[in-house]
């Protein structure tokens, strides 16, 4: 029996290539099924890669094209879930500015 782990694809290295510029809505698709998956035995490792996508502030300027190009709903809702997040960090942010401008 073949061991899965050598098959297994490099979810956050495919999460650093999207974020390199060279953004593909289907890689983002993949590691987006992977991770809704319930039997996917790379969900874990999906999920982590989400978590890296999301953290890096490049991925809020594609939030557009994830959210108007994913055919994948479940991708949809994570560039609506990216977007979210840079509102609520920019809003608290511009907040604080303005206060301390005041």
């Amino acid at each position: 029996m073949t061991s899965t782990a050598s098959a297994s694809p490099d979810l956050q290295a495919v999460a650093q290539k999207l974020l390199s510029g060279d953004f593909d809505i289907n890689l983002l698709d993949q590691i987006v099924g992977a991770a809704y998956d319930p039997v996917s035995p790379h969900r874990a490792q999906a999920n982590k890669a989400l978590m890296q996508l999301q953290e890096s502030p490049e991925l809020c300027r594609m939030a557009d094209s994830i959210i108007e190009q994913s055919p994948n709903p479940n991708s949809r809702f994570f560039g609506l879930q990216v977007l979210d997040d840079a509102i609520k960090t920019r809003y608290v942010n511009v907040n604080v500015n303005v206060k301390a401008g005041s």
